[in-house]
């Protein structure tokens, strides 16, 4: 889905912001996005030689997970709702997974396999982030989940509630590769496994055990560099796994 910021509804006005990079896009949602700066909108060209003011603002549809401030690809800045600063007793476990073999027709990597859990057992499951209803969660037990899954660079996963938040293993089983990690290791910050092909990975999270929180704030400065442009960009995760991403902005050392 794709948000114009066109000064009117018009086909002039329209047309106009997409070729100023007035917009954003989304994977479906109509997720609120202002990007900015020093005030000018996404998009914008800034050359000079003074640091520049970023700034976002993000009203999800649903709650937030992360609003990530990007330089080309890397991360600069990230904002977490407050409720990923003490998961250490949450009982809710993110498992997933994603990523491509190749770049190509045949890139899709064939996930279906099962998660095992040892020492503790599963209370509830819930799929996120899959894009057919042919795939998901195709078998359950206290200790077990099935699941069929294929991606082509998105991502994949189930969150899960466990009876023991501090005790017992996972094992992640599939074609593509096998993982485990001690229940007692996960905290709010990803454990990532990678199977080569491109970013083929697995990550084990700790996650809030409840997320209320839709909108996030993020301001950050900026020194243009000696040399180059520089885009910067933001991306929003919300908890169900949908994202959007802005326009960048490029910055330009004067002189």
């Amino acid at each position: 889905l794709t948000c114009v910021l066109a000064e009117e509804l018009t086909r002039e006005s329209i047309f106009k912001a997409l070729k100023q990079r007035r917009c954003y896009g989304t994977t479906g949602p109509r997720i609120l996005l202002d990007f900015k700066a020093n005030g000018e909108p996404m998009g914008t060209e800034i050359r000079t030689d003074r640091p520049v003011e970023l700034f976002a603002e993000v009203t999800g549809t649903g709650p937030l997970e992360a609003l990530v401030l990007f330089n080309g690809h890397e991360i600069v800045k990230q904002i977490e709702p407050t409720a990923f600063q003490d998961v250490a007793d949450s009982r809710r476990v993110r498992i997933s997974w994603g990523g491509a073999r190749i770049r190509g027709r045949a890139r899709k990597a064939r996930w279906d396999g099962r998660i095992r859990f040892e020492g503790c057992k599963i209370i509830d499951a819930n799929i996120f982030a899959f894009d057919t209803p042919a795939n998901g969660i195709t078998g359950q037990s206290d200790s077990h989940i099935d699941f069929r899954s294929g991606t082509t660079g998105d991502v994949d996963g189930i969150d899960l509630i466990v009876d023991d938040s501090g005790s017992g293993r996972i094992y992640f089983d599939s074609p593509i590769g096998n993982c485990k990690i001690n229940l007692a290791d996960l905290s709010a910050k990803p454990a990532v496994y990678d199977f080569g092909g491109l970013k083929l990975q697995v990550a084990f999270r700790r996650y809030p055990e409840t997320l209320q929180q839709r909108r996030l704030t993020l301001s950050h400065t900026v020194d243009p560099v000696s040399a180059g442009t520089e885009p910067y960009y933001i991306k929003v995760i919300q908890e169900d796994g949908h994202m959007a991403w802005a326009s960048p902005v490029f910055i330009t050392r004067a002189g």
